[in-house]
């Protein structure tokens, strides 16, 4: 969700942009991910957003990383489950708001990519099941002042699953550009 928000405010307002796993905010024609609609990662999100209990949680962890016995916890588990139930509204807005595109109806313009000429890291991880690293090579592809970093046994928690690398990179790229 952060992905496509950076993306917009990066035609405007910033001197450096880095993202993780973000979605372009349009069907992409795929050759590595699902085909028939939603990503595996998203249609159990949009299940445990309709039922936030622990159980439904533990499939969406699984969803979000790689390395599952390391991640998918029961204490992460039960507190995101927890987080969740807090705060029902929420999960109802963005279950509510799929057709309008929720949660963001607005996704960033493909023909204002080549716009963005701040310098641009795009962090995905390859095994990433709810965002295809497709879409990190779309922007690669258009984004001027990008470089990209596919990071192996690494799924959409990109920061979490690979926290040393991930900021190791990020406090590189900052630093340097």
């Amino acid at each position: 969700m952060g992905g496509q928000t950076s993306l917009r405010l990066a035609t405007e307002r910033i001197s450096h942009l880095v993202t993780m796993g973000p979605p372009v905010g349009m069907r992409l024609p795929t050759l590595f991910g699902a085909g028939d609609g939603p990503s595996e990662g998203l249609k159990v999100l949009i299940e445990t957003y309709r039922a936030a209990s622990p159980e439904n949680m533990r499939r969406l962890v699984e969803i979000m990383v790689f390395d599952k016995a390391r991640f998918a916890t029961p204490e992460l588990c039960q507190a995101r489950s927890d987080a969740a139930l807090a705060r029902p509204e929420h999960l109802r807005n963005y279950v509510d708001g799929m057709p309008q595109g929720a949660p963001l109806p607005k996704g960033v313009k493909p023909e204002l990519l080549p716009t963005i000429q701040v310098p641009t890291l795009l962090i995905h991880g390859r095994d990433d099941r709810v965002v295809s690293y497709e879409n990190s090579l779309f922007l690669l592809a258009r984004i001027p002042n990008s470089r990209l970093v596919v990071l192996n046994h690494c799924g959409h928690w990109a920061m979490i699953e690979c926290a040393y690398e991930f900021n190791r990179l990020v406090t590189d790229f900052v630093a340097n550009n």
